[in-house]
């Protein structure tokens, strides 16, 4: 894929993150109504081509995370944890995944990562009470924009 189609589909990306507060998996992308004729019909080598590219923008997206503690704290988890990170974004891949056993025992995985990090802010924020919804709100903002499937849980 040539730089000018990868910086199309990074713009694409950040677009549907603006709009929709989520980063696309290929399958969202598929299922889009104005995109799916166009993703649908790649070859294999192309599907490849454009998860490489949504992985890079989620690796650049978290390289690039503001200065919050809820960023830094999600940065961690994704430093920490890369190989749960990128097992818990392939199974948010669509709903069909995402009612699997596997995606059930990952997902209490992550919760419990999440719990943990959420339980480190709120400490670090009690002495600031009237932001702490603000701010949890924002931490799981974040969580649902990588994981678009989060609570997709039985």
């Amino acid at each position: 894929m040539d730089q000018w189609n990868k910086e199309q589909i990074f713009l694409l990306l950040s677009n549907i993150e603006e709009n929709k507060k989520m980063i696309p998996t290929f399958s969202d992308m598929c299922e889009h109504p104005l995109l799916w004729s166009r993703f649908s019909a790649m070859k294999w080598k192309e599907k490849s081509e454009i998860q490489d590219c949504i992985n890079e923008y989620i690796q650049n997206r978290i390289q690039s995370l503001g200065k919050t503690k809820w960023w830094q704290l999600f940065q961690r988890f994704y430093e920490s944890e890369n190989e749960l990170f990128w097992k818990f974004r392939e199974l948010n891949e669509n709903d069909k995944t995402a009612s699997t056993k596997e995606f059930q025992k990952v997902w209490k995985q992550v919760e419990q990562e999440m719990f943990r990090l959420e339980w480190i802010l709120t400490d670090r924020m009690l002495k600031q009470e009237k932001w702490l919804d603000k701010v949890m709100d924002s931490f799981y903002n974040i969580i649902y924009t990588f994981f678009p499937r989060y609570n997709a849980i039985q």
